[in-house]
Order: structure tokens, then sequence, then C-alpha cells
């Protein structure tokens, strides 16, 4: 993984080349400075994007504010710095994926995250664990919103979902998918989704793969996991 000094001076000279605006500029490299800060304070050189949203958390206390519903403009905005530089990292280019809904769940789909984490909590689960978990799962079930809502939960969807991941990092595919085979698993247990769904939720058996893995992938690749 390079470097986030590194990663700076190549996404900057991406975006002059682009044709960023100057004054976009001058807000990108204030935000910059205020993340090697942070990543130097913690003794980190190398980035990754769990560090970056740490420092996003810090800086506007996020994933508070995004369980809450309450994410400001601004908020994502920092969100948006992390991601960019994570795409850049990954794939050295910029892409125009950095959008976070700032959007509450519905009252259905929030009770359905609090219930969740309520049952990581009784389980014994860490406050991160329980507090990641809760936000990934939320965001699984906001995209569920958009296509009828958890209980409508079958392949297809979370083939859709699992599409959405494209161009991540391995762990942060992983650890995504854990959250939404724990979230599905808590669901079928409280019959809200059809148990059969955990079938369809793809499990990465190597870290060298380079691709999304897919609901129809082939075994040796990629396969389902039931927990």
């Amino acid at each position: 993984m390079a470097t986030l000094s590194a990663l700076v001076s190549g996404l900057e000279a991406e975006l002059q080349r682009l044709g960023y605006k100057d004054s976009t500029l001058v807000w990108y490299r204030g935000c910059w400075r205020r993340m090697q800060k942070h990543f130097a304070a913690r003794g980190v050189e190398e980035f990754s994007l769990d560090a970056a949203m740490a420092w996003v958390d810090d800086a506007c206390g996020f994933f508070d504010k995004e369980q809450a519903g309450t994410l400001k403009r601004t908020d994502v905005y920092l969100f948006r710095v992390a991601q960019m530089l994570e795409d850049y990292a990954v794939h050295g280019a910029v892409l125009r994926r950095y959008n976070r809904s700032v959007s509450k769940l519905d009252v259905a789909g929030a009770q359905t995250v609090a219930r969740f984490q309520a049952h990581l909590r009784s389980a014994g689960r860490s406050a991160s664990t329980v507090r990641t978990y809760g936000t990934l799962a939320g965001e699984f079930v906001a995209f569920t919103d958009t296509r009828g809502g958890l209980g409508c939960c079958d392949a297809a969807m979370i083939g859709a979902f699992v599409a959405t991941l494209a161009g991540y990092q391995f762990k942060t595919v992983e650890q995504k998918l854990c959250a939404v085979r724990s979230l599905l698993r808590f669901a079928s247990a409280a019959g809200l989704v059809d148990g059969a769904c955990l079938e369809a939720v793809p499990a990465a058996r190597s870290a060298r793969q380079a691709r999304i893995p897919s609901v129809e992938a082939a075994p040796f690749e990629w396969t389902p996991r039931t927990m």
C-alpha cells in the first residue's frame, strides 16, 4: 500500500490534469494536510480507508451522525476526501462514486438496525464491532429499501448490492459482506427474511482475489458461506 504523502501528491497532479479549479484544490489541500497530521500523530504512514475514515470521524463525528441520520453536506464532503484517496490508491484514477446517503433510514429500517445492534451487544460483541456492523448493516438496509425492502431480499438483490462494492479493497469488501451476513442471520432468526438469503452472500476464500465476488462465481473462486 502506498504512503499517504505519495497518494496525495499523485492525486493532486491528477486533479490538476482534470481541470479542477484552484479554489477547489485549495480546499482539498487543507483536508489533506489535516489528514496527514492525523496520520502522523498516530505514527501511520501507509494509507488505508479505515485510517482515513478515523480522521473523518474525529473531524466531524461521522459515524454517530450517520447512525442518527444527521449527516451534513460538509460531513459527506470529508467522506468523499477519504473515498477519493481510496479510489486513487486502487485504480490510479478519480472515480465519480463518492456519494454517501445523508437521508435517514425509514422507521422500520432504523428499528431493524437498532435491534440488530442490540443483538450484537447481547452476544458480547465489542463496542467498535457493534458500531461498525450497525453502520454497514444500515447501508445494506438502505439499499434494500430501493428494491422493496429487507423482506424482499433474495439472491438477485444481494448480487446487486455486491456489484456496488466494485473498486473497494479486499478487506473492505470482506468486512461489508461479513456485516451483511451477520445481519441476515439475525433477520432470518427474527423472521424478517427468508433464511435462503444467507446462501447467496459470497465469501472471499483468498485475499489474493482481484475482483468482487459474484453470487454466480465458481466454487474454487468464491463460495457461499452460511453462519
